[in-house]
Formats: structure tokens, C-alpha cells, sequence
């Protein structure tokens, strides 16, 4: 069973593993592209002109984003969530590029590890944002009113 089991958003195929393709800590780069391509078909966003649109919740608990292979269209810059995305937990092990992004939901990032540069730019939050690092030393709260 994934060690992460408890998050609940383990993938199917590969949940009897040590860890499911999404929780794995330290991935392939052919792991990369399956992690990819499970991603986009676990969520089923539609791909417009500058992102993808979300239309449901989106839980990426627990999750290891590795870095984006060569040859894989994967980027959430521009990007529309409909309902909540919620990333607590989650680690990004290149830059996390959320430019232009809007979160219409909550946007949760509790305890979020960024290993790359964390780039919000022009992202509009309509729900609340929420980032608490692991530390425990300082807590963020981001409201867009």
C-alpha cells in the first residue's frame, strides 16, 4: 500500500506500491511523464489557449511534482481552478509556476514544499489562500476581496 494512503487521492493502478505514482518521492524521468499523464487524467482539465480550466476540486495532497520532462505539455501558468485545489503537503521539486492563475475556490498550500522558486505573479485568488510553512514559525493567509 502507498504510505501516503491517507490522503484519500492515491492513484488506482499504482496504489499497492510503496508509494502510488503521485506520492513517490523521487521519480524517473519516464515516471515524470506517467505522473504527468495520470495527473491529467485523474483531473480531466480542458485545455484552452494560455491553460487548463479545472472544473471540479482538485486534490493534490501529499503529491511530488517532479520536474516537468521534455516533451510533456504540462504547466499550471494561466491556469483556472473552479473549485478548491488544495496542495497541503505537496512538493514541487522544480519551480512552481502558478503566473496568471486563478483560483476561483480556496487555494490551500499548507506546508507546501517548494524546492524551486514558488512564482504567484498575476495569480487572482477569489476564495482564500491559505500557506503555512513546515516550520511552524509563521503562517500566511491571503485573502482576495
Amino acid at each position: 500500500m502507498c504510505k501516503l494512503e491517507e490522503y484519500g487521492n492515491c492513484d488506482e493502478e499504482t496504489k499497492e506500491q510503496e508509494y502510488c505514482i503521485f506520492h513517490k518521492p523521487n521519480k524517473s524521468e519516464e515516471e515524470a511523464k506517467e505522473f504527468y499523464e495520470k495527473f491529467l487524467e485523474k483531473f480531466k482539465p480542458k485545455r484552452e489557449e494560455r491553460g487548463f480550466v479545472f472544473e471540479e476540486a482538485v486534490d493534490c495532497s501529499g503529491y511530488v511534482f517532479p520536474e516537468i520532462p521534455e516533451g510533456v505539455d504540462f504547466s499550471f501558468v494561466y491556469s483556472v481552478f473552479k473549485g478548491d485545489a488544495l496542495f497541503e503537503e505537496a512538493t514541487f521539486k522544480e519551480d512552481a509556476l502558478f503566473e496568471g492563475t486563478t483560483f476561483k475556490g480556496n487555494a490551500e498550500f499548507w506546508w507546501a514544499t517548494f524546492e524551486g522558486i514558488a512564482w504567484f505573479e498575476g495569480t487572482t485568488f477569489e476564495g482564500i489562500a491559505n500557506f503555512k510553512e513546515k516550520r511552524g514559525d509563521s503562517e500566511y493567509k491571503f485573502y482576495d476581496e
